[in-house]
């Protein structure tokens, strides 16, 4: 980052000599260290031709948000709270970190994540037992094993649908919800 006086020497040699490789010579026979980029060199002069001044202009910010776009956010998400904020992205045609940030900081709202409990029967030792035996038997056969794949990252149904572990309930409070 170059200093105010760094700046108004190479915004006066390129005055001088309108040559951004001249700049950069004078420069580092100035100060000893490696010159600021052409980018910099033309920007900095643009902005003095324009301004008059080398000082750095406020920055504009993050752009301000309707109370119309919060309010069909709000009433997006208390429809339906399960709804993704890329879902939600694509309905509303909000960006999804403009959604997610009008959700936490100015709804206060959280995302809960939803808790998969498999409720276990009486007859589910059984089942365990029975199942571990036959895995036992069918190991001993090496063309089984090379079929296997044991994973935890999603729960599989007979219907051919995958439970999506990665969902989110917005809402102030917990809801407490198992499935």
């Amino acid at each position: 980052m170059a200093s105010p006086q760094q700046k108004a020497f190479c915004l006066l040699e390129f005055a001088k000599t309108n040559s951004v490789v001249m700049v950069q010579r004078a420069f580092r026979r100035q100060f000893g260290i490696n010159p600021p980029c052409p980018n910099n060199i033309r920007q900095w002069f643009r902005q003095f031709q324009e301004s008059g001044c080398l000082c750095k202009g406020k920055s504009p910010g993050r752009p301000r948000v309707l109370e119309e776009q919060v309010a069909r956010i709000h009433a997006a998400f208390e429809r339906r709270p399960r709804k993704s904020t890329n879902q939600a992205n694509c309905e509303l045609a909000i960006p999804q970190s403009t959604v997610w940030h009008l959700l936490t900081v100015r709804l206060h709202l959280k995302p809960y994540r939803l808790q998969l409990v498999q409720a276990l029967t009486n007859d589910d030792r059984r089942k365990r037992m029975e199942f571990c035996d036959s895995m036992l038997e069918m190991i001993e056969d090496e063309t089984v094993i090379s079929h296997l794949i044991f994973s935890d990252e999603a729960t599989f149904h007979l219907s051919g649908t995958v439970s999506h572990h990665n969902v989110h309930i917005w809402g102030t409070e917990h809801p407490h919800e198992a499935v």
